[in-house]
């Protein structure tokens, strides 16, 4: 505040003390439900954004929690900013790319909210075969294989035959349902 104007953006993200203790209150409990597997790291940041929309507390605002709970556990802000700086980091970039992951984390999360949440996130490990039979990506998940090429998919190359066998190993020998997408094709939309 300077000239009796008031900054009512200085004012809305100052941070009081209860501030900090209800929001260190908070994140230990999500922390807690993490470490027990009640809950996983994109809920804790599903959780976490709740939070900041509940209590209308705005991103910069956020920063400074995390910055003066940092304050209270002995971390000098101020030292790692002039460090970032020592080594060519801007820490404002920082801030910018932490809000930019702030937009996309809300983005996302109303995408599936407005699809009622029939959108499913899944982890698939994969593979690529290039050799003079096959040019394929396999992707696996559990005992679930898909096999995609843009061409023709040969199976009786030994490569793709041996890492399926490999594969079905680490599942337990359990049956693979191997889905084929030959001459898959891809556009940009």
């Amino acid at each position: 505040m300077s000239d009796g104007v008031i900054n009512f953006n200085e004012v809305k993200n100052k941070v009081r003390d209860k501030d900090i203790d209800k929001f260190e209150s908070y994140i230990f409990s999500l922390y807690d439900s993490l470490s027990r597997g009640e809950i996983s790291m994109g809920e804790l940041s599903k959780s976490i954004t709740e939070y900041m929309e509940k209590n209308n507390i705005s991103q910069e605002k956020f920063l400074n929690i995390q910055k003066e709970m940092l304050k209270r556990y002995g971390f000098d802000t101020q030292y790692m900013e002039d460090q970032l700086k020592s080594m060519g980091i801007n820490p404002s970039q920082i801030d910018q790319s932490i809000n930019m992951s702030y937009e996309e984390t809300r983005k996302t999360m109303s995408f599936k909210e407005k699809y009622n949440n029939k959108i499913e996130d899944k982890m698939y490990s994969s593979y690529v075969i290039k050799n003079d039979k096959n040019n394929l990506i396999v992707e696996m998940q559990s005992e679930n294989v898909r096999l995609i090429s843009e061409g023709k998919i040969d199976l009786n190359d030994m490569e793709l035959n041996e890492f399926l066998c490999s594969y079905k190993k680490v599942v337990q020998d359990k049956t693979l349902n191997v889905s084929i997408y030959e001459n898959a094709t891809h556009y940009n939309y």
